[in-house]
């Protein structure tokens, strides 16, 4: 059985895109990757997004790219706060009702918060 970790964004796009860079490498590595963004973290689902800084990586073109790698699970789960049919999403990404987000989090084996 292979390990599954669950990344839940939580947080807006930094210039590292860590979060991102995180499941590419462990995709890169035959891992089973999920990701779920939600609160401010929906704002990497925003789409043509232009890197952070000099030289750094797009979220735009980071989430086109987890497929490639194999990651087909990325969901996100609109809150009170900010809700995401008042933002334009990327359609790289599944919305999830409640039910749906504590199933995946309950079929990851590790859970990463960025």
């Amino acid at each position: 059985m292979t390990s599954s970790t669950l990344i839940h964004v939580t947080t807006p796009p930094s210039p590292d895109c860590e979060a991102l860079e995180y499941a590419l490498a462990l995709a890169a590595f035959d891992l089973e990757v999920a990701i779920v963004f939600s609160g401010d973290g929906l704002f990497w689902l925003q789409p043509n997004q232009s890197a952070r800084s000099v030289g750094g990586k797009s979220p735009s073109k980071l989430l086109a790219a987890l497929p490639m790698f194999g990651i087909e699970n990325v969901g996100y789960s609109s809150s009170v706060a900010l809700d995401a049919d008042s933002l334009n999403l990327s359609d790289n990404a599944t919305r999830l009702n409640q039910d749906e987000c504590a199933q995946w989090l309950s079929r990851a084996n590790h859970v990463v918060s960025f």
